[in-house]
């Protein structure tokens, strides 16, 4: 009515006014608005009546059904031409809001069945298996996990039609996509912007695996303050089997406890992993931590005296190092 200047009645399929310019109009019958719906067609009326005023009444439709009729006050030769634009508006409107509406119901049964997958952990029933159907989600494939913690990269990703994106806190991403899937490559550039990590699980068909598997990557990033940012559970896999076996290193582990309550302690920790990060080299080592070799071979004996494990001896060095992961990841 800000556009035509007549009045505009909204009746519903039984020819009650649900809406008017009039607001007294509201809630009574319209006998004109009965005639259009009967007739499928634009009725005009000339002359007032009981329940009716002159106008032309023309219904509309939602999928080839009619639902109501919109009814223009006025001489039908001036306000006839306005009902079919009326009309086509109306539907517009109608058939848009449904689409937004049945666009949110996808996007809710989306969350729902998104929030089942990633809990599920032995088999995909019947109701299941329809679900991800009816929202083409292929639960067939193997998937990967990757869990970006500590930067919401969530409106800088453009996800493909397969790769589907989980909120698990306020500042934790789940992303679960195909094994084959590109999206650390797209995520990668942005971590370098921020503080981020990410953890990556191994390909499985059941998600909730790879998930569980790509917190504990984020895990062995975060208690071993690794400087990468992207971290695959695939690299830690055999550690992590170690760190949960029952191996008999308590000894060991309470002496890295020992040595990191002093200054010097830390200094021979530092000293350890570096030698085993450049995989026993004499060399490199003491070139890295910028002392003389003579010092690096004290310090390893200094070492090997406090934990009775010799770290140039490969059985040794390999106990020393579980015994420095298990008390890292468990403190």
């Amino acid at each position: 009515m800000d556009v035509i200047p007549y009045n505009v009645n909204i009746m519903d399929h039984t020819g009650l006014i649900i809406g008017s310019g009039d607001a007294h109009r509201v809630g009574t019958f319209h006998e004109g608005a009965l005639e259009a719906i009967q007739s499928k067609t634009m009725v005009s009326i000339s002359d007032s009546g009981e329940g009716t005023k002159p106008g032309v009444n023309i219904p509309f439709q939602f999928r080839e059904k009619i639902i109501g009729v919109i009814g223009i006050s006025g001489d039908p030769h001036y306000v006839a031409p306005f009902a079919e634009l009326v009309r086509i508006t109306a539907e517009l409107l109608i058939h848009q809001q449904f689409m937004f509406k049945e666009r949110r119901i996808k996007e809710q049964m989306k969350e729902e069945f998104l929030y089942q997958w990633v809990y599920q952990t032995d088999h995909y029933d019947a109701s299941f298996v329809e679900m991800s159907q009816t929202l083409d989600i292929d639960i067939s494939i193997k998937r990967v996990a990757m869990i970006v913690k500590g930067i919401d990269v969530k409106d800088q990703i453009q996800l493909s039609s397969q790769e589907f994106l989980f909120r698990l806190s306020t500042d934790t991403l789940l992303y679960i996509v195909p094994e084959k899937s590109d999206l650390s490559k797209k995520i990668d550039p942005l971590l370098e912007k921020g503080e981020g990590k990410i953890g990556v699980g191994t390909s499985q068909f059941f998600i909730s695996k790879s998930i569980e598997e790509a917190k504990r990557a984020l895990d062995f990033s975060e208690k071993l303050s690794l400087p990468t940012k992207l971290t695959y559970y695939q690299d830690f896999q055999f550690i992590d089997y170690l760190m949960n076996r029952e191996i008999e290193i308590e000894d060991t582990i309470a002496c890295f406890k020992e040595l990191e309550e002093n200054p010097k302690g830390i200094e021979l920790i530092e000293t350890l992993t570096c030698f085993i990060e450049n995989n026993g080299d004499m060399n490199t080592t003491s070139h890295q931590l910028h002392i003389h070799r003579n010092s690096l071979a004290y310090r390893l004996q200094r070492i090997e005296c406090l934990t009775n494990k010799n770290p140039k001896k490969f059985t040794d060095l390999f106990q020393l190092y579980t015994g420095y992961l298990k008390y890292k990841i468990a403190r």
